[in-house]
């Protein structure tokens, strides 16, 4: 499991080898479509839609954690994200980490930061106002996250009831956008979201509160999940679905399965919040490890480190190599 034991690699090359290291040690399970191709599918372009967990921004920062080399430059591609494994398994490039200056790069990054389930409706619409989705398209899609935060913040003034009815309004929103996508030709990969119940926040929220609060945290979660699984049109020959929930779970159940020393302290130094947070500005140890992204789960409160991005990027490879696409 050395993608998951080691530091992450700098360069595409060795993150698609750890990447295939990874799938050929069976780590990951999914579903959402058969064990191999009917023909293969080799998408001419990478579409990323969805929040901050999708994102690079336009100087090639992520919100994880990021590499610095020894003079303190980015290395846009080092501490990877899991759309990038991805990108890199069909050997497509992002403008916004593009260090060869490949020309006209088609992976094309449409997530932003902070968005919700609105915000994708939003990112589809934009990008069919200039573009349109073509049969050679494979599209990513990771937002909800924000939609739980936003909920949970107006409890207890609103009941839980109300709360659970607008997450599950949400994640119909996103399968409806989903299954937009793939009746205009493309095909798509499609993340539930982290149980947010299992984040730093969750703890600091129960310490103040009662842990009544990760409860509903997690509730709102698995009604976002369970109601965008059941409204997906998905007869595993257009959509892949990645089962993020299920992995964070594992990865806090089992941490030693994944190379992990800590699934509840952030790694990053509060004084350098997301997306500025590097391998050099990360918290001390207690003297036995040294703290960094591939040993600690969260990057801060509740956006997890590159740990989490290489586990879900190689179950996003599998996926998209094996769906009957």
């Amino acid at each position: 499991m050395s993608l998951l034991r080691h530091a992450f690699p700098l360069f595409f090359r060795p993150a698609r080898l750890a990447v295939a290291a990874a799938m050929g040690l069976g780590l990951l399970a999914g579903c959402g479509g058969g064990t191999s191709q009917v023909n293969e599918f080799v998408p001419e372009r990478l579409l990323v839609f969805g929040d901050e967990l999708s994102v690079i921004t336009p100087d090639g920062h992520k919100y994880t954690t990021n590499t610095v080399d020894d003079n303190g430059l980015y290395q846009c591609n080092g501490g990877l994200i899991w759309v990038q494994y991805l990108a890199a398994q069909y050997g497509l490039t992002f403008a916004e980490c593009n260090p060869d200056a490949i020309g006209n790069p088609q992976a094309k990054m449409l997530a932003a930061v902070g968005a919700n389930t609105d915000g994708l409706a939003d990112q589809v619409r934009q990008f069919a106002t200039g573009d349109s989705v073509r049969p050679t398209d494979l599209a990513t899609v990771l937002v909800g996250m924000n939609d739980v935060l936003e909920a949970y913040e107006t409890f207890p003034t609103e009941s839980e009831e109300v709360l659970v009815a607008r997450v599950r309004a949400a994640g119909a929103r996103v399968a409806t956008q989903v299954n937009d996508l793939t009746s205009a030709g493309a095909r798509v990969l499609i993340s539930t979201i982290p149980d947010m119940g299992l984040t730093p926040f969750a703890q600091t929220e129960d310490a103040e509160f009662g842990d009544a609060r990760s409860r509903l945290l997690s509730l709102l979660s698995r009604e976002f999940n369970t109601a965008l699984s059941l409204s997906l049109i998905n007869d595993g020959s257009k959509i892949g679905l990645l089962l993020l929930d299920d992995t964070l779970a594992s990865m806090v159940r089992v941490p030693g399965a994944y190379g992990l020393r800590d699934v509840k302290t952030p790694v990053c130094l509060e004084s350098a919040p997301l997306p500025d947070c590097t391998n050099q500005t990360l918290i001390d140890g207690n003297g036995d490890y040294t703290p960094n992204g591939s040993n600690h789960l969260w990057a801060d409160a509740y956006r997890p480190t590159t740990a989490m991005h290489a586990t879900l990027g190689a179950q996003a490879v599998r996926r998209a190599t094996s769906n009957p696409f």
